[in-house]
């Protein structure tokens, strides 16, 4: 008996190795190699769902640079629009300036011609009164009635 207790607590120990890794590795490694694999799976999905993140952030960004673009246009066809809209009050209002200029011509001219014709008759009634008085003062009945004669015979003879 050459092996003391020391010894033959360490043949136990290797003869309980040896057992414990003949019939309880195999469930072991087969649960360490399941708890892998739910790792693995995890890990997989995670990364679905990190590209999948990554997919929705890059289709918003495109959204988003679509939506600017698109304010944008929006702005410019503003811009646009309201540089029209100047350009025709501007025309608008040079055509109105210039119409009623023209009627204020036509106005004056109007206005010029009356005033005209106003002096004109007012030196007509003018010269027919101071003829009239001229004659009364100078004529006679009986040269009256001779002149009148006169001139109704010129204006028989005249029609």
């Amino acid at each position: 008996m050459f092996i003391n207790e020391a010894g033959w607590v360490a043949i136990g120990f290797v003869i309980f190795c040896l057992i414990a890794w003949r019939y309880g590795a195999k469930p072991f490694i087969e649960v360490l190699d399941n708890r892998a694999k739910q790792v693995q799976a995890k890990l997989e999905e995670a990364e679905k769902l990190r590209q999948e993140a990554k997919d929705v952030l890059n289709n918003y960004k495109r959204l988003q640079d679509e939506a600017e673009q698109e304010a944008k246009n929006i702005l410019e066809r503003a811009e646009e629009h309201a540089k029209q809209l100047q350009i025709n009050a501007e025309e608008n209002t040079k055509a109105l300036i210039a119409r009623q200029e023209k009627q204020a011509k036509q106005k004056i001219n109007a206005a010029e011609k009356q005033a005209l014709v106003d002096v004109k008759n007012l030196v007509i009634d003018l010269s027919i009164k101071a003829s009239e008085e001229t004659l009364i003062d100078e004529i006679d009945e009986k040269k009256s009635t001779g002149l009148i004669l006169d001139s109704s015979k010129k204006l028989n003879l005249n029609i």
